[in-house]
């Protein structure tokens, strides 16, 4: 797909202004159009929509939960209930959209790259992006880590996720401790790595440089029109 060929810095870029304009529209015409720019990026990064809603999973509760509190406190009516759903569904569903078409590693890059210009203040930019690529690279290691002492705790007679509430947070006790010194034994050896490797001794190098490709001008100008046509259906609408 086309945003496979995109630089990192136009869709991290895209991803900003979507993630603004989904909180900037107030008609069912900008509701209509944010979905419908959504469906035609995914249909350039030939994701799958199921696998895409399967990504909802983990923030599920959290997006239920913010959804009843905006009814009950906020008082708010079905409409205004419906677009602040679509605004939170859409944020995770642009964000997995990043992550599926774009390597961690690059992810980082684009930050550090697109953020060089707070160096001048003395903003660890480097710094900062070499932390998000660590946890975008540890997140799949402590997933599968999870797994294995979830299993190994089954396997010797633990009832995890059953019982009621109380039950539930008890069981999964067992698994968090564990889950914890391993990932702390992890980082021991990735510190240890880092230091054999003298990170932080001089200034880092670069083997692949970043350069905008021939459709990355195009992202640029239809994320901005995309913005800008939120702002007056704000604004005007």
């Amino acid at each position: 797909g086309i945003l496979y060929e995109l630089d990192p810095r136009t869709k991290l870029m895209g991803l900003l202004l979507y993630i603004v304009s989904l909180f900037l529209f107030k008609s069912w015409f900008g509701f209509l159009i944010t979905i419908l720019y959504f469906l035609i990026l995914r249909k350039l990064s030939n994701v799958s929509f199921i696998y895409m809603v399967k990504g909802l999973k983990p923030v599920f509760f959290i997006i239920l939960f913010a959804t009843l509190l905006n009814i009950i406190i906020g008082k708010s009516d079905w409409v205004k209930t419906v677009f602040t759903l679509w605004r939170m569904i859409g944020a995770v569903f642009a964000s997995n959209l990043l992550t599926l078409t774009t390597r961690p590693r690059e992810i980082s890059d684009g930050l550090e790259k697109g953020l060089s210009f707070l160096s001048a203040l003395h903003f660890p930019v480097h710094e900062m992006a070499t932390i998000i690529s660590l946890a975008f690279r540890f997140i799949p290691i402590l997933s599968d880590e999870a797994g294995r002492i979830m299993d190994a705790q089954k396997s010797r007679g633990s009832r995890i996720g059953e019982g009621n509430i109380i039950e539930k947070a008890k069981s999964i006790m067992p698994i968090i401790i564990p889950l914890f010194v391993s990932a702390f034994r992890r980082s021991d050896e990735l510190a240890l790595a880092m230091d054999s490797r003298l990170y932080g001794s001089g200034k880092r190098s670069v083997w692949k440089k970043m350069e905008y490709g021939v459709y990355d001008k195009y992202g640029y100008i239809v994320s901005i029109l995309f913005l800008s046509l939120m702002i007056v259906d704000r604004c005007v609408l």
